[in-house]
């Protein structure tokens, strides 16, 4: 007899969890910025770290193996953080719905809906 179950797997924190939110805050801020309703001067902020990252001058040099790198993701997700925190809240959320596909608290809880089976013999 077969007996069907569906579970809710916490991901970790770090691994799969932080990838996922990271695409999620990209995809995220892309939307604010193509809104018309998040002002103008917000969308500087992205713009700015684009800037940075592409410009030759570099808190670190990208020579510097692995940390010349670091230094240009940790200004771009920090710009992206900063940008969607400070967009209007009711603007994040319609967007924020709308990517995740959920609502309210359920959006930002890393889940990976699984169904396990059993066989007893």
């Amino acid at each position: 007899m077969e007996d069907n179950e569906e579970r809710r797997v916490n991901v970790s924190q770090f691994g799969m969890g932080f990838v996922t939110r990271s695409i999620q805050q990209v995809r995220l801020a892309w939307a604010l910025i193509r809104d018309q309703r998040v002002p103008l001067m917000l969308k500087a902020i992205p713009l700015i770290a684009l800037i940075y990252v592409i410009s030759p001058l570099d808190l670190i040099p990208d020579f510097i193996p692995v940390l010349g790198q670091l230094d240009d993701a940790g200004i771009a997700m920090l710009a992206i953080s900063l940008f969607n925190a400070l967009a209007p809240a009711d603007v994040v959320a319609e967007h924020q719905q709308r990517i995740t596909g959920s609502s309210g608290e359920d959006a930002n809880k890393p889940y990976i809906d699984i169904e396990a089976k059993r066989n007893n013999h």
